[in-house]
This record gives C-alpha cells, sequence and structure tokens, in this order.
C-alpha cells in the first residue's frame, strides 16, 4: 500500500511536528501488516498547496513571490497556467529561504528524517517515497521540447533526492527509498533522476497515457506505455535501481487496466494501483472512476457492493510475490485463468545461486478460483495445502523452476 504522508500534516509549524498525526499513520501501518500487507510511505502532494488547488506543502512553505494565483483551472492544468503555483515550485526546487532563514529542501528533508524516526521503525514499513510526482516549475517547457530532460531542474531534484535519502538513511539505514522522476515521464518522456547514493532505492515511477485521461479508453496508449516501461528499464539499469510501477489506473476502463498490467507482467515489475478509494481527492479529475472501493466513510467493514467487481476481476490475479531465484517470465491469461511463471535459481544480485530447498511464494487470488486450481511444477515441489492463497514452492535444484497454475477441473 502507499500511503499518503502530507507534509502539512507533519509540520504544520516551521520546525514543530505533529506526532499525533503521526501516530495516525503508525496505527494504519500497523492495521496493514496484520493483513499481510507492507506499506510505501508517500510524502503526497499534487499543485504543491490548497492555495492553487492542490495540497501537499504546509502554508508557510508557499513562496510564491507575489506572483498571481492565476489562472485557476483545476488539476493537472493549474501547473502549466497557474503562476503563483510555478513559482511555488521553482522556490521549493531552489531551496529558497523561508521562516527562520531555513532552506525549503532543509525543512523538508529534516521533516522526513522526523517521519523516518517515529514510523520507520515499525516492521510494516516497506520504504519511503520521497515525493509524489515532482513538477519542474517554469522550466516544465523544457521537458518537453527535449523528450524528458529538463534543464538545471534536474540538477535541483538530483539535490533535492540525495539530501532526503541522507536525512532518512541516517536513522534507518536499511530504509528503501524511492525517488520519482518529474511527472512530465508519464507519458512517455524520460526525466530520469540520478539515484541518490542510499544504500537501497528504487526508481518509483507512473505511467498515464493523455489519450485515455482524454476519451476514457486504451485506443492510442499502447505506443506511449511501451515508451514509458521502457525508460524505466533503462532507468533501472543505469542508476543500479530497483524499479517499481508506484501508481497507474485513475479509470474505470478495463482496457486499460489490462493493457498496463499486461506490460507490467512482461517487464517484471511490480505495481500499485490508483486508488483504493478517492475520499474527495482535490486533486483528481473524477474519483468515482478511480476508485476500487465506493463509500469508504461508511461504518463498519467494506461490503461486497461497495467493491467495483471489474476491477478487482483485472487486479486481483495470480503474482510472483518472492522468488528464490531471478525470475524470467510472467504470463497471465484472462480468458482461461492460467497463470505461469519462471525463474532461475541465480541471485539478483551476482553472488551466486540459491540452494535447493529454497522456497518461492505466489499469490493466488480466490476471486479466480472458487472451485480450487491445480499447479504444474518443474524443477521444484510444492509445499504449500491445496488451494492456499499463497502457494509455496520449494526448489529441487535441478535446473530452472517453472510454476503454471489453472482452475481445478479445467482441461
Amino acid at each position: 500500500m502507499r500511503l499518503g504522508v502530507i507534509w502539512k500534516g507533519v509540520e504544520p509549524k516551521p520546525g514543530e511536528y505533529d506526532d499525533a498525526y503521526l501516530a495516525s499513520i503508525t496505527r494504519t501501518v500497523r492495521t496493514l501488516r496484520a493483513h499481510g500487507i507492507m506499506t510505501l510511505l508517500d510524502a503526497h502532494q499534487d499543485m504543491y498547496n490548497e492555495k492553487f488547488e492542490g495540497e501537499g506543502a504546509p502554508d508557510w512553505a508557499v513562496l510564491d513571490k507575489g506572483a498571481p494565483n492565476l489562472l485557476k483551472v483545476g488539476f493537472p492544468a493549474n501547473q502549466v497556467f497557474n503562476l503563483g503555483l510555478i513559482k511555488a515550485y521553482d522556490s521549493f526546487l531552489d531551496n529558497a529561504k523561508g521562516p527562520g532563514g531555513v532552506g525549503l529542501q532543509d525543512r523538508y528533508a529534516a521533516m522526513w528524517k522526523h517521519v523516518a524516526q517515529v514510523v520507520g521503525q515499525e516492521p510494516g514499513v516497506m520504504g519511503y517515497d520521497i515525493i509524489n510526482e515532482p513538477w519542474p516549475g517554469h522550466h516544465y517547457p523544457i521537458c518537453y521540447v527535449a523528450f524528458g530532460w529538463c534543464g538545471r531542474a534536474m540538477v535541483s531534484l538530483d539535490t533535492l533526492y540525495e539530501k532526503v535519502g541522507r536525512a532518512i538513511t541516517s536513522v534507518d539505514p536499511d530504509g528503501i527509498v524511492t525517488y520519482e522522476p518529474y511527472s512530465t515521464w508519464n507519458m512517455g518522456l524520460d526525466s530520469r533522476p540520478a539515484r541518490p547514493s542510499s544504500p537501497k532505492a528504487a526508481i518509483s515511477w507512473h505511467v498515464y497515457c493523455p489519450m485515455n485521461a482524454i476519451f476514457g479508453s486504451y485506443v492510442g496508449c499502447n505506443l506511449p506505455d511501451t515508451r514509458t516501461f521502457h525508460n524505466a528499464d533503462q532507468a533501472a539499469q543505469f542508476n543500479n535501481s530497483a524499479s517499481l510501477l508506484s501508481e497507474f489506473g485513475a479509470t474505470k476502463d478495463p482496457g486499460t487496466l489490462m493493457g498496463v498490467t499486461s506490460k507490467a507482467r512482461a517487464h517484471l515489475v511490480g505495481w500499485l494501483y490508483w486508488t483504493y478509494n478517492g475520499n474527495s481527492d482535490p486533486t483528481t479529475q473524477n474519483a468515482a472512476d478511480e476508485e476500487l472501493v465506493r463509500h469508504i466513510n461508511r461504518p463498519g467493514p467494506v461490503t461486497d457492493e461497495q467493491v467495483d467487481h471489474t476491477k478487482l476481476a483485472i487486479l486481483a490475479v495470480p503474482h510472483l510475490r518472492a522468488a528464490a531465484g531471478t525470475p524470467t517470465s510472467t504470463t497471465w491469461d484472462q480468458s482461461t485463468r492460467t497463470y505461469q511463471a519462471t525463474w532461475t535459481a541465480k541471485r539478483v544480485a551476482g553472488d551466486g545461486d540459491f540452494a535447493a530447498g529454497s522456497v518461492s511464494e505466489i499469490a493466488v487470488p480466490a476471486i479466480h478460483y472458487p472451485n480450487g486450481y491445480k499447479v504444474e511444477v518443474k524443477g521444484a515441489k510444492v509445499i504449500s495445502k491445496a488451494g492456499d492463497t499463497r502457494l509455496q514452492v520449494s526448489s529441487t535444484g535441478e535446473g530452472p523452476v517453472s510454476v503454471t497454475i489453472t482452475p481445478a477441473g479445467q482441461a
């Protein structure tokens, strides 16, 4: 789960932290872990602050230098047209001095350090997403003209990530620091940032085809999405980083969801869907189209009628949770509900192989197998119970492992 942590909530006054707010975040992390879900803490922002019809930064961190708060044309267009918002982003990227003569990036890094100290020790925390969809301020035209490269704004973003990464790992040395490109990346432009020097880092990226946003379908999206996945593969290799598709979707179109998840399987990259619930998000185009679960504010547990079952059938499919080795392929046939995964025993780090008897795990959601499933395995043996939603296999050491899952009773 990518869980939003809002800077304004953490640090409502300069240098003063609201630990009651962080206690609520901690409770959520613990609840999720009790259900087997790890949390990626995400310092979420869109359009920087409520002043610009957005959210994220505290009011005291809005240094718009008197630029007019115009035009107000909503999300995401304010990033292009609102002069005050553009100047506020510029101030943040330039580490302009705010209250007390302290740079905004310096305050931001200190805020993240405090979050890592208070929440990061929870065993349910997977890592830290430094900032959601940063925007390059007045440099944004360069990003489009130069196919992703954003000029001097690239240096500003790299500086931010290095500063925040060091702050986090100073108190959580094992923390996974994830860093996002400028959001011009989402449509296929390679605005790749440099990897921070943190010991464990992952490039966290999003994919949103503009045609889908306009027409609500996947027509015309294959090419730009293919480009985005290619850019992510290249960035991960160049930066020696893990890779995570930390946001996609924001739609009710089945074609879009199947198109993106199919590409993720082919590229062997994990993903997180946006969003579990819209919950009156001010920076969205259509919360009702985005959400997987409706009416989240109703008291009591989520009921069946609140769930979008069309989305659930596409998103809740078998997937390789943990491989004792290096994955080589994963496929899913929605029509026959057949899943296949293969991996070798070689360690990804290149330091030898996993020994025989090493255990790997595949999630098998019950939604596709109401009558159970059958398994064909090569190079391993099944050690979990029949019908378990977490299929576990133990390698025999006799070559690569291959697992095929089909519905019980299917020929």
